[in-house]
């Protein structure tokens, strides 16, 4: 538990910090992608640890490093086409991707006050939803799936890989910072060199958000572990909101934090 809490808090740092660069106007992202995924690979690069790295740990680790930044892509595309409130809530309902994985094809198991507390954080993510700011439903669906197989990769090399987290994990930043750096060469991007900085900021809790979570799949089930995690992140979420940045909550945000809050409760028993 000790882990997903961690893992909780590095993303929730993430968060706040895109935050703060959402203030200081709009530019494009990659740059700031680029810097993370260099500190991230280079730290992961330092802490490779010896052990059975196969064929199958290294395409799926590029896989899920193209997982990683196809997802960011969509996100802020479907920002644009459909609103922040509709790409959130379907960014956090993919969690139902890795849990039916989970029970479907690698056995495990839920109670029903855990099935309960699912259900509840699902009908939590919904409420930040607006359908009549939908403008184009493909948008959504596409978030939904590569936000979801992102999220499952970990539980699938949990149960298919070799073993050794540390080289899938170098390799997931690793793949992900070539091809950013291919995207921007593609596009010919121009940028202030200080936005691969602030990307140098980010790429050491987006490392340990990944780690941490692999880390706590070995003693908790992935079918409870990812809600977990989702409401956990949210709930600490709406708290920066609060205290941080001074958002004035609404009458469906009391609402939504009670079914969060009933949500953790259930998913603990």
């Amino acid at each position: 538990m000790l882990y997903l809490g961690l893992s909780v808090l590095c993303s929730v740092l993430i968060a706040n910090f895109l935050m703060v660069l959402g203030k200081k106007g709009s530019f494009s992202m990659l740059p700031v992608f680029l810097g993370n995924y260099f500190v991230a690979g280079i730290f992961s690069a330092l802490s490779l640890q010896p052990g059975n790295a196969g064929s199958f740990d290294i395409l799926f680790g590029l896989l899920t490093g193209a997982f990683f930044l196809i997802n960011f892509w969509i996100f802020q595309k479907c920002i644009v086409v459909n609103g922040l409130s509709l790409s959130v809530g379907a960014m956090r309902i993919a969690m139902i991707l890795p849990i039916l994985i989970s029970l479907v094809f690698f056995g495990e198991n839920l109670g029903r006050w855990n099935i309960m507390g699912i259900a509840l954080g699902i009908t939590a993510f919904s409420l930040k939803a607006d359908p009549r700011s939908l403008r184009n439903f493909l948008w959504i669906i596409a978030l939904f799936l590569i936000s979801g197989m992102s999220d499952a990769s970990m539980k699938i090399f949990k149960e298919l890989g070799g073993g050794n987290e540390s080289f899938f994990v170098f390799m997931i930043f690793g793949s992900a910072f070539c091809y950013t750096l291919a995207s921007i060469l593609w596009g010919r991007l121009r940028f202030p060199p200080q936005l691969v900085l602030y990307g140098f900021a980010l790429g050491i809790p987006n490392r340990y958000s990944t780690v941490f979570f692999l880390k706590g799949l070995d003693s908790i089930p992935a079918a409870i572990a990812y809600p977990l995690v989702a409401v956990s992140i949210v709930l600490f979420s709406i708290a920066s909101d609060i205290f941080l940045w001074k958002h004035r909550p609404a009458a469906k945000d009391y609402l939504l934090w009670c079914l969060l809050i009933l949500s953790l409760i259930l998913l603990n028993l």
